[in-house]
């Protein structure tokens, strides 16, 4: 019976139906089916999945993108052009490492992929990059920006584990950079194969002296957000709401690219771009709630455990298992579901709740990326006005590279907890 909810699923992506009321249909049309309980349960299950203080955060790091790209994004992308937009590929790089920088700030891949590939992922077509290519980079690039904190889903796996916020932020740092690293080699690798180029600007030594200068304040976001909670003087939320007056103080005060009249447009998009998510995050509750009362998650658990007693073996399963839930189910809905049964797991075979954290959540990341259920592959091709399966085989490439980055940080776990042991204690 449980089959119905995902047939109908993937029956309703495959026909176009937005993910949001794909996942809400899925949900009500296995009750409709099963009838063993009221399908009016469903609006109380969406409320229940929205009621949630830590996602107060999400709408005001999406305003403060918002705002940024009055000013600060621009500024963002000329700078990181600046250093690498002559290379092969440096266009795309540029994107790229824009988005590290803006994912820093919005803790949010949809809002990050959205802000950026707005305004590079046009100038990639026109510098004759494929738009399937830009697309899936943008798409990857972007969903990163829930591995490098703040990360809401940070904070809610924190929540449902018990581990130390600061200490997952912490570790975030250097698996998201290294992420972004590999994304920047696997450009320049595809880059030189097909001959995209970068933007052949000559700039002088002042023209640079004040690019810097200017990239300054916007760069000084993520240190004031990243830092006020690494210590101790704000929570994720409070720091959402400094990241929206920064953000305002430099776009309308400091750079004076924000005008009261484009006020009505940046609220009137950030709360479309919040609803949005918010319906999927509402409609994914249910979902989950179906998969947890039916017990898919601890019959797929158990069958897991019972296929091998070699950690190695058990952790590749696991990390499948959550590649694959990723590419159905939403994010937030994954960690609170299968946080409580997989952390212990993962702790008797000597991995740190510090660690898997990150582990889950790049493997959440990826999930973002790779269809039936890519929110950020989906805003990434509505920008660039192409259909997902443009995207191919691009994006197979893509998710490659991640999951290349993923063994990583899986086989060497220094490269997560070794920061936080040595700036914080675990």
């Amino acid at each position: 019976m449980i089959a119905v909810l995902f047939i109908i699923l993937v029956l309703c992506l495959f026909i176009g139906v937005p993910v949001g009321f794909s996942i809400g249909i899925s949900a009500m049309s296995f009750l409709a089916v099963s009838q063993f309980t009221p399908v009016t349960i469903m609006a109380q299950r969406l409320v229940d999945g929205l009621n949630s203080f830590p996602l107060l955060a999400l709408p005001f790091f999406i305003l403060a993108g918002e705002i940024m790209s009055y000013g600060c994004t621009p500024r963002l992308m000329r700078l990181a052009n600046l250093f690498l937009g002559k290379k092969p590929g440096g266009l795309c790089a540029a994107g790229i490492t824009a988005s590290a920088f803006f994912g820093a700030i919005s803790g949010s891949g949809v809002a990050c992929t959205a802000a950026i590939g707005g305004i590079v992922g046009p100038e990639m077509a026109k510098n004759g990059y494929k738009k399937g290519y830009t697309a899936s980079v943008i798409a990857a690039s972007g969903t990163l920006g829930i591995v490098i904190p703040p990360s809401l889903p940070m904070v809610i796996y924190g929540t449902s584990s018990g581990t130390s916020i600061r200490n997952i932020f912490m570790a975030g740092i250097v698996p998201g950079l290294l992420a972004i690293g590999c994304l920047l080699v696997m450009n320049r690798i595809i880059s030189g194969r097909r001959g995209y180029g970068g933007q052949a600007e000559n700039y002088t030594k002042e023209e640079k002296r004040h690019i810097i200068i200017d990239a300054i304040p916007s760069l000084m976001m993520p240190l004031l957000v990243l830092g006020g909670v690494l210590l101790g003087i704000m929570t994720p939320t409070e720091s959402a709401v400094i990241a929206v007056v920064y953000a305002f103080i430099l776009a309308f005060f400091v750079y004076r690219e924000l005008k009261l009249k484009d006020l009505l447009n940046l609220f009137t998009s950030a709360a479309v771009t919040t609803s949005v998510i918010m319906l999927i995050i509402g409609c994914a509750a249910p979902f989950g709630w179906l998969l947890a009362i039916n017990n898919v998650p601890n019959i797929i658990t158990e069958a897991i455990l019972g296929l091998s007693t070699n950690p190695v073996v058990i952790m590749a399963l696991i990390t499948v298992l959550l590649l694959f839930l990723g590419t159905f189910m939403e994010t937030i809905s994954i960690i609170v579901l299968l946080t409580p049964m997989l952390l212990p797991v993962v702790t008797k075979l000597g991995f740190s709740p510090v660690h898997f954290g990150v582990i889950l959540i790049l493997n959440l990341a990826i999930g973002g990326t790779t269809p039936p259920l890519a929110v950020c592959l989906f805003t990434a091709c509505r920008i660039l006005g192409i259909q997902i399966d443009e995207t191919f085989p691009d994006i197979l490439y893509i998710v490659g590279t991640l999951i290349l980055c993923l063994i990583l940080i899986i086989v060497f776990p220094a490269i997560t907890v070794g920061l936080p042991n040595l700036l914080i204690g675990s």
